[in-house]
């Protein structure tokens, strides 16, 4: 196998037909899982609290069941007992429209974090880490099938997954995590008060309370299919974050985080069957299991080209692989780039101005396109001056945490100049694309925008460049990322896509679609919700815009239509939507 290495003299000498995909070489040959290592183990508890909900048109306050997170951590040969427990407390019924907390309500599980070796961007041996949640024994005779959950993009070490152990949140690992629970809410229910609907657990003596009509109570839908449900589910940090923050994170980087993420699936199987510390929580998996890879945004893309991965190196009967569910996902990362040259010709500012220099900086980490470049050829040096790299490379803010320092920047200015930065930010935090790339390269896509813009979200897309160059080099590594390219998947995936997306443009699911036909389902959200509402969608929402209870997460839906179809031998076009 060739090393994933090489050297800008050997990239000058390769031509420039194949494709770019074909330029990073294989990785180094896949072996069983070494050194891993279970560093914490866990149980998660929630249940449903009282609390005081008041009715808006009578003013009557009754009590009633919401589900409240308690979590349990007990770490390994430590006494650590955390928890948060709720208040009484009067809610206004008709400011309430639904809580991603109610998702959570009497679900137990157990969680172990493991280190475990996979390789790095020079196909030299690397330590990572990562989380898995597994069913409660007590309420589980056995494992239903393996989640791979790959993450959000994050900018700060603390938002990793296995960093999430003290409180269950509505993310996107709260959600997948919460899909290893093994006792689903018997009964869920929206309850309509003052024209507002209360989404909370409720039973028929609670229903008392309120002294109100059964025909004034909407039962939303409930599917108790338990195969959506037990799961072992499995989250790995990236390198990067985790035991590895010190390193770069290879953003988009996508052949490589999907080697690093099988690697992880597969070192939190192996420790779940082995490991003398994980015994008393150890359930068999059911004979027929099967493996979903599950992400949204970054892991939209990373759950596409790990399914990708592991049907080409021939590891999906192994993992018992029956397909992806990718939400919102940079699948090519140049369709991407045009609409935002798209946008700038428009005069459009971009939501999120730390997308491209993530991109951009994770290429120049780990890319050998990029190896021989530096910052500074893309960037305008006064985005620079910003801190903005600095503050990706020290991994210590969020993305929420980066607008505001750049609105920060907007108002406070440098040394004095209160003034210095507001020609290339706004004052929410904004910025324009001309105001963060240089002229240069802006000038480099925009022209390839011209040139193609009737053919970049086509199957026909756009051609690789005919020389190599500072720009050009850009341009092959972006390539090098296109998912959509030279495969012909096995199994079926299931697209959601937000047409509203601004951050990560839709023109990214009609690129995934138009290339891998009918083994792309897609979804298009028309909610006119941009990317983070976007997320709330794709794993809790419906149809209509409205927040789901329990066993009614959209994600369920996904998961129910992928573990029916069998994981050898699927026949394209088997799900039509979803």
């Amino acid at each position: 196998m060739k090393r994933l290495i090489f050297s800008l003299a050997m990239l000058l000498t390769m031509t420039m037909s194949i494709s770019a995909q074909d330029l990073l070489g294989d990785l180094p040959q896949l072996t069983s899982p070494k050194n891993v290592k279970v560093t914490d183990v866990g149980k998660c508890t929630l249940y449903a609290a009282e609390v005081l909900v008041e009715d808006s048109l009578t003013g009557r306050q009754d009590t009633v069941y919401q589900s409240v997170p308690d979590v349990v951590w007990q770490s390994e040969g430590a006494d650590i007992y955390q928890s948060e427990r709720p208040s009484r407390r009067a809610l206004s019924a008709t400011k309430l429209t639904g809580s991603l907390n109610t998702f959570f309500a009497n679900l137990t599980f157990y969680v172990f974090k493991f280190t475990y070796e996979s390789i790095d961007s020079e196909g030299k041996t690397v330590t990572l880490s990562g989380i898995a949640a597994t069913p409660d024994p007590k309420l589980s005779s056995e494992v239903n099938n393996m989640l791979i959950g790959t993450h959000i993009t994050i900018t700060s070490d603390a938002e990793r997954p296995s960093n999430q152990t003290t409180k269950l949140e509505s993310t996107d690992w709260g959600i997948l995590f919460s899909m290893a629970a093994g006792k689903p809410t018997e009964k869920a229910t929206g309850v309509k008060v003052g024209g507002a609907v209360l989404n909370t657990v409720l039973n028929t003596a609670t229903l008392g309370l309120w002294g109100v009509a059964k025909s004034t109570v909407d039962v939303v839908r409930i599917i108790k299919y338990d195969e959506c449900r037990r799961n072992f589910v499995v989250m790995p940090d990236y390198e990067g974050y985790g035991v590895t923050v010190n390193r770069a994170h290879p953003y988009l980087y996508q052949e490589l985080t999907a080697r690093q993420v099988a690697d992880a699936a597969r070192a939190a199987y192996y420790a779940y069957h082995n490991d003398a510390g994980l015994k008393d929580i150890h359930l068999k998996f059911r004979k027929d299991w099967k493996t979903v890879v599950c992400g949204y945004s970054q892991g939209g893309s990373v759950a596409m080209v790990t399914q990708r991965f592991m049907e080409q190196n021939h590891i999906d009967d192994e993992f018992h692989l029956t397909g992806s569910i990718c939400g919102d996902g940079p699948y090519d990362p140049m369709s991407t780039l045009m609409y935002y040259v798209k946008c700038d010709k428009e005069d459009k500012s971009m939501s999120m101005p730390v997308v491209l220099p993530l991109i951009v900086k994770g290429m120049l980490d780990t890319n050998p396109y990029m190896r021989a470049h530096k910052a500074a050829d893309y960037f305008n040096p006064k985005f620079i001056e910003t801190g903005i790299l600095d503050w990706i490379g020290q991994k210590k803010k969020t993305t929420g945490d980066i607008e505001n320092a750049f609105k920060d920047c907007y108002y406070n200015g440098k040394n004095g100049d209160k003034t210095y930065f507001r020609d290339i930010l706004e004052p929410n935090g904004s910025a324009k694309m001309r105001n963060i790339m240089n002229k240069e390269c802006l000038d480099y896509f925009t022209n390839i925008y011209d040139k193609y813009k009737d053919k970049y979200k086509t199957a026909e897309g756009i051609p690789l460049p005919e020389k190599r160059g500072v720009m050009e080099d850009l341009h092959m590594a972006l390539a090098s990322n296109d998912l959509t390219n030279g495969w012909e998947p096995k199994h079926h995936i299931l697209l959601f896509h937000s047409n509203a997306d601004t951050t990560v443009p839709y023109d990214n699911a009609e690129r995934a679609k138009a290339k891998l036909g009918d083994w792309a389902v897609l979804h298009t959200a028309n909610l006119k919700h941009d990317h983070v509402d976007s997320g709330k969608d794709f794993f809790a929402g419906d149809d209509n815009g409205k927040i789901l209870v329990n066993d009614n997460l959209r994600i369920t839906f996904a998961i129910k239509a992928l573990v029916d179809l069998p994981y050898q031998g699927q026949t394209k076009g088997a799900i039509k939507e979803w």
